[in-house]
């Protein structure tokens, strides 16, 4: 495989398991938190296989869920975005400054070392292509500040 595609697929796994994946599953508990009133959620069977424990956290999410209006809601979701972001750029950040050092995180790509892919970088940082590949393959839209 070239190194293009290597960085292809290498900015689509970022996006999809760091920002993706995770984004979608707060969607579902978004949407699961506002898709019956409170009411009908107290009346609504509880799952037997919960612990007690997770059934509290179930309840108190769809409470803050059911509890926020559409422009909490918008300031919500682009907060959650943000963390994901953030938290995505700066592990990209530390594995690239680290590349060369005892405590590198070491990373590849289909068995190729991600810094054989440097010269693909359009932005010249790992953690730069972070924005490019957020546009390119994110289902979510560009970079949340």
């Amino acid at each position: 495989m070239d190194k293009t595609m290597l960085y292809e697929e290498f900015g689509q796994v970022i996006v999809r398991k760091l920002r993706d994946e995770n984004y979608a599953y707060y969607e579902y508990l978004r949407k699961f938190g506002r898709s019956m009133t409170l009411e009908e959620y107290a009346k609504a069977p509880k799952k037997p296989q919960l612990a007690a424990d997770f059934q509290q956290l179930e309840d108190e999410r769809f409470e803050f869920f059911n509890s926020l209006n559409p422009s909490q809601l918008e300031v919500l979701n682009r907060l959650i975005l943000h963390l994901l972001d953030g938290t995505a750029f700066n592990f990209l950040r530390e594995v690239e400054e680290n590349l060369d050092q005892k405590t590198s995180i070491g990373m590849t790509i289909n068995g190729e070392k991600i810094e054989h892919l440097s010269s693909e970088l359009l932005s010249g940082t790992m953690f730069g292509e972070y924005f490019l590949w957020l546009e390119k393959y994110s289902k979510y839209g560009k970079f949340q500040q």
